[in-house]
């Protein structure tokens, strides 16, 4: 079900953007795992985050 519905999304926007959700698959994943299964988040984890997110915030607003 969470896969169709993952690229049935993915269908409906342009690949250049869609494929930038690929890239906070590890954090959502990360997540779910700490809130579903109590697994711990370690420092590695969130200095990985950070960078996922600011490198496709560098890339969703670079000027062309």
């Amino acid at each position: 079900g969470a896969f169709f519905l993952w690229n049935k999304g993915l269908e409906l926007m342009d690949a250049s953007i869609g494929s930038l959700f690929f890239f906070f698959q590890p954090i959502v994943g990360s997540l779910l795992g700490w809130l579903l299964l109590n697994e711990t988040l370690n420092s590695n984890f969130f200095i990985g985050g950070i960078l996922i997110i600011c490198s496709v915030l560098i890339t969703t607003f670079e000027k062309k």
